[in-house]
């Protein structure tokens, strides 16, 4: 079946965040932001048709995970993770960084250290902040275009005592990195020697590349590992202004510790909108729409590498793995984050996120989301071509199309 990637889903007199912060010469141009994680096309039909039948049947009472639920989120992860899971091991919650939120309040005392590996999506360190516990640096080692864990470092970090939880982010956002099975390997070893609980945030999981598989934690940490899994609709559906994950946590003593901490932080039932999302979204239609998807944003990626290599040889994107943001490299422009943030926005007319946004390692980075409909991408491109040749950027006078 043949789905509609390339109509830009109405944003207006929504409410809708990304709308109303793009900034105004974006909008006055008739652009798009390309800030944020979410993408700019509408969800599969098949949870669309669910969220109306819901609707029109008129019960929104209070939801609970019934076995439709559970059976439809096992075979979601059978079928599109290779991941076999009992459905004990699913706990439904209000999203992602609200189970970071609660983890860190299960598993931690105020003063502790949680773990986290810039560069990194901030909302992590903005739990950690939020809970008065302290954020400890673990950087990924940026060599030859190339990002991998420094594991020496990682154990110095789990070796001090307060460091009792390690946030790992896979596929890793903002840098598009998919950790492989021997990485994850050592982080258990690791893990296990020094006691610490591991949150592996794979709301990104179903979206990889290339060969790529997001391997789940737990499946590497094994069924008594002391792991928390969180998965979502939120990126693999374009739900991300729906408050609901499903963490998956193999072990029972860390479930019930994380299910006590969860209703203590008012947990009430699902949303009856969730729980129509999750039935028809993690079902064979539902898989077909992300199968197209991800073609379709693995061939945006493509345009993007192309663009750069033809045009602008000096700006280099880092290999995209997973997920749907790419993390662009502009040192060599050799301009600071300030003098690039005004080239991108007001002259080049983009608005991307900037990578001082998320840690150590992202001065002269920006992350650009690119779940959007290529035609507004390809006029973006041409404007920062144009933006680029007046600067001396660009290779030649005239734009190379790509591909």
């Amino acid at each position: 079946m043949d789905y509609d990637f390339d109509t830009l889903v109405n944003r207006e007199n929504q409410g809708n965040m990304k709308c109303m912060l793009t900034p105004d010469i974006v909008k006055k141009m008739n652009l798009i932001s390309y800030a944020g994680a979410e993408m700019d096309f509408k969800t599969a039909p098949a949870i669309i048709d669910a969220l109306v039948e819901r609707a029109r049947n008129g019960l929104l009472g209070f939801t609970l995970a019934d076995e439709k639920y559970l059976s439809s989120v096992q075979w979601w992860m059978k079928n599109m993770r290779n991941w076999e899971i009992e459905r004990d091991w699913i706990v439904p919650t209000y999203g992602t960084i609200h189970s970071v939120a609660t983890a860190i309040r299960a598993f931690t005392k105020e003063g502790d250290g949680v773990i986290v590996q810039p560069p990194v999506y901030n909302r992590y360190e903005q739990a950690v902040r939020r809970t008065n516990r302290e954020i400890v640096s673990n950087p990924l080692i940026y060599r030859n275009g190339k990002y991998s864990m420094d594991f020496d470092d990682l154990e110095r970090c789990m070796r001090v005592e307060k460091n009792r939880l390690f946030i790992l982010c896979n596929p890793h956002n903002p840098i598009a990195k998919v950790w492989q099975r021997s990485d994850m390997e050592k982080i258990s070893s690791l893990a296990q020697r020094y006691n610490v609980l591991v949150f592996s945030d794979e709301i990104f999981g179903e979206i990889t590349f290339n060969g790529n598989s997001a391997i789940p934690y737990s499946t590497v940490a094994g069924k008594e590992g002391h792991s928390i899994v969180a998965t979502s609709l939120g990126k693999v559906f374009n739900l991300t202004g729906v408050n609901s994950a499903n963490i998956v946590i193999p072990d029972p003593s860390t479930r019930k510790r994380f299910r006590i901490q969860r209703d203590a932080d008012h947990y009430g039932s699902i949303d009856p909108m969730v729980h129509a999302a999750v039935c028809a979204g993690y079902g064979s239609d539902g898989a077909e729409w992300v199968r197209e998807m991800r073609e379709y944003v693995w061939e945006n990626v493509s345009i993007m590498k192309d663009f750069f290599t033809r045009n602008i040889p000096a700006v280099t994107m880092t290999e995209v793995e997973g997920s749907f943001v790419i993390w662009i490299d502009w040192r060599r422009l050799k301009l600071d984050d300030e003098e690039l943030h005004s080239f991108l926005l007001n002259e080049a007319y983009l608005d991307l996120d900037r990578g001082v946004n998320y840690g150590e390692g992202g001065k002269g980075f920006t992350r650009m989301n690119i779940a959007a409909p290529r035609r507004k991408i390809e006029e973006s491109l041409r404007f920062l071509f144009e933006a680029a040749a007046r600067r001396g950027y660009a290779v030649s006078e005239t734009l190379n199309r790509w591909r």
